[in-house]
């Protein structure tokens, strides 16, 4: 039962394909390059009551999560997030509706609903998607598994609940599905709903959720030949972000994945993925917290109501063939996707939309993106010591916008000027990658990889043609302005690592470095001004706007464990990732400190439990130019358990956050609500939650 209560880390390094452990219901993480290991590496031994899947990351060497609300885990991966790291769900790349990431693509599935999260560790393959100078990750959500043997049916399932008490928070979770030999259908549905939670000092507002999440679908194979649909929705309630300047009225719609596989035999295999997306959002500053206040020109102090209403709609496609050539394989593959983001803005003095007074305004209008690409890769073993892998891939990006518009006589010229401007714009990127690894010995394996990435601009960092904080969840406090003039970011990536591994212990540290030209952020614009929440409140503020600038990327991670008895072990890892401008420029924002976590499992009996300790640094080394703030280091204790009460019922139970300390993430943002809404002062950092006691219970069959 070990296997299933954990999540299990395959070694893939030269292995033809990914080895996963017997989770059965519960999540699986794979990290792609990773050491050997001895077993399965104990995550948390009820790890079924994650809210999404993000929350996995934590465990994942170089990666961690920021969270702008309870539903929003953008991932992070070696100092760079968002739109530089590429994430598909089912292999669709899915597209934010939110510009202001409020629905990050692992927020799109919920982790009861989750198979697998796969990571990439260090330089991403070619073959794994476009746009991977941050890394690549792929989710698949449950979809059961076919009948084996002389099983003429396979009837799987799990039923699941849990509670939370830092939230007062719950979910309910139900997944089943049928199949023979040929044919298997599936459903899954949750249900998860919680308040603001709490710290040691108060209550963070608002940060309560709700969300409702489906996945249906349909899969068959035969002789070589499979075919699936599969069906996710997202139903997001009221639910708030507290670091944004509004909150989550309501976020729904669905994803539409196709896939045909066929294997040829003799090693010849055509895999394709097809998908459509079609999602609408709204979020207000009025529904969950008090609007700001505005000072009229004749001293009047006035609630200034504001809300957002975006839309998505898109579609892609990934088609790859596997080739035998010489002693590997070489896939080749057309990828690319189109989409169209709308989003329309409301503001009124006094009283919520919609009022006489009412003025609206296009903040995107009309922006399509489309992305073509073409790949090829080679990997293969050179001798039964060395392998390699080396890859290349071209990618035509263009986007557009339309004419904005707007009834705000200020924002006008601003308006006129931007639809007066070209807005068609076109970038070319080419990848390459190459890697060698080597088998020093039986428990020893090196690699060196050198990789050039790229990525076009996200259509916020060319559009955003007023101050506005649609960044793609910067959540920094401060305005942004788009530049139609930017270049595509290009980085030249460098990395080592080693993987010693015997049959009780594991040790495995990888060193990277990026050099990144015409790396994108904020820089001051030199005419525009606003009154801002990170600017010193003696003077104006200026607006920012999106430049090129260079930039070095550098750090550490590693993964280790050791096994002592069938009944004892310790696994734990350490990150550390820097990040300047280059030239002697200032730091890069939103750099995650050293870190490091330690986790000690035992079972006995049908118990299985666990004490966790994750402990970061201070964080001194800020970005000067959004008025970053420094952050103080702490330390959390975890303790975890679980009991198999009778095959497949399991109890779990556990403390996270042990002493009740107040702590803040430097990932995480600022409190952005008025003052009177919460018991985080407007401005200061947010704290993470108190001490939560929380319990699960979970079926499976």
């Amino acid at each position: 039962m070990k296997t299933k209560l954990s999540i299990a880390i395959a070694t893939v390094l030269s292995l033809p394909s990914i080895v996963y452990a017997d989770t059965e219901q519960l999540t699986t993480i794979v990290v792609e390059g990773s050491g050997s290991r001895p077993g399965a590496m104990a995550l948390a031994p009820d790890s079924s009551g994650l809210k999404d899947t993000a929350a996995l990351l934590e465990k994942v060497p170089g990666a961690n999560i920021n969270r702008n609300g309870p539903l929003t885990g953008i991932p992070f991966y070696r100092g760079m997030a968002g739109p530089r790291i590429n994430v598909t769900i089912d292999g669709a790349n899915m597209k934010e509706v939110g510009p202001n990431s409020m629905d990050p693509s692992l927020s799109h599935v919920p982790a009861a609903l989750t198979e697998s999260l796969t990571v990439y560790r260090g330089i991403a393959p070619v073959s794994s998607g476009i746009d991977t100078i941050g890394g690549s990750m792929k989710m698949e959500s449950k979809k059961g598994s076919f009948a084996e043997g002389d099983k003429k049916y396979e009837f799987d399932g799990a039923l699941s609940t849990g509670y939370s008490s830092v939230d007062g928070g719950y979910y309910v979770a139900g997944f089943s599905s049928i199949a023979n030999d040929n044919h298997k259908i599936h459903i899954g549905a949750t249900k998860e709903e919680g308040n603001d939670y709490k710290y040691a000092d108060g209550t963070v507002r608002p940060s309560d959720y709700d969300r409702q999440a489906l996945i249906v679908g349909y899969e068959y194979q035969n002789k070589g030949h499979e075919f699936g649909f599969n069906f996710t929705d997202n139903n997001t309630n009221n639910s708030g972000t507290p670091a944004l300047p509004m909150d989550i009225g309501y976020i729904d719609g669905g994803l539409y994945n196709f896939n045909y596989n066929w294997d040829m035999g003799n090693g010849y295999k055509l895999e394709t993925d097809f998908y459509y997306q079609n999602m609408s959002h709204f979020m207000s500053n009025y529904e969950s917290r008090t609007p700001r206040n505005m000072t009229m020109p004749n001293g009047m102090v006035m609630p200034m109501y504001m809300d957002n209403t975006t839309t998505v709609q898109g579609g892609g496609w990934d088609i790859a063939m596997t080739i035998p050539m010489g002693s590997g394989d070489l896939k080749v593959g057309f990828t690319g996707d189109k989409s169209n983001h709308e989003a329309d803005m409301r503001g009124t003095m006094g009283a919520p939309p919609p009022t006489m007074m009412t003025q609206n305004t296009a903040i995107f209008n009309g922006i399509e993106r489309s992305r073509y690409s073409f790949f090829g890769e080679w990997k293969s073993d050179l001798t039964n010591k060395l392998s390699t892998e080396l890859g290349m891939r071209y990618t035509y990006t263009n986007s557009i916008s339309g004419d904005v518009s707007t009834e705000n006589p200020m924002m006008k010229p601003m308006a006129d000027a931007f639809n007066g401007k070209n807005r068609d714009k076109d970038f070319h990127g080419v990848d390459l990658v190459a890697i060698l690894r080597y088998a020093a010995r039986d428990d020893l394996d090196l690699e060196i990889g050198f990789a050039r990435k790229t990525r076009a601009p996200s259509y916020q960092e060319l559009y955003i043609w007023a101050p506005a904080e649609a960044t793609s969840g910067l959540a920094d406090g401060r305005t942004y302005v788009g530049n139609l003039d930017l270049k595509l970011e290009t980085a030249y990536q460098f990395e080592f690592g080693m993987d010693w591994h015997t049959d009780s212990a594991y040790f495995a540290p990888r060193a990277f470095y990026h050099y990144v030209n015409d790396y994108i952020q904020g820089s001051e614009h030199p005419s525009m001004l606003s009154n801002q929440l990170r600017c010193p409140t003696s003077s104006p503020c200026p607006v920012l706007q999106f430049n090129n600038t260079d930039a070095h990327i550098y750090g550490v991670d590693l993964e280790a464990g050791y096994v002592f008895t069938d009944n004892w072990r310790v696994d734990g890892g350490l990150n550390y990732a820097g990040g300047r401008q280059a030239n002697g420029g200032g730091n890069l924002y939103r750099m995650a400190p050293f870190n490091a976590r330690v986790q000690v499992t035992a079972e006995y009996f049908g118990v299985m439990a666990s004490v966790e300790g994750v402990g970061y640094a201070a964080q001194k080394k800020v970005a000067t130019y959004n008025n970053e703030e420094a952050t103080d280091g702490y330390g959390v204790m975890n303790l975890r358990a679980n009991y198999e009460a009778f095959d497949g019922f399991i109890i779990g139970a556990g403390i996270e956050n042990l002493i009740d300390s107040v702590n803040e993430n430097h990932l995480g943002g600022y409190s952005r609500p008025q003052s009177q809404d919460s018991d985080v002062a407007q401005g200061d950092r947010l704290p993470m939650p108190g001490r939560n006691y929380y319990a699960t219970l979970t079926y499976q069959w």
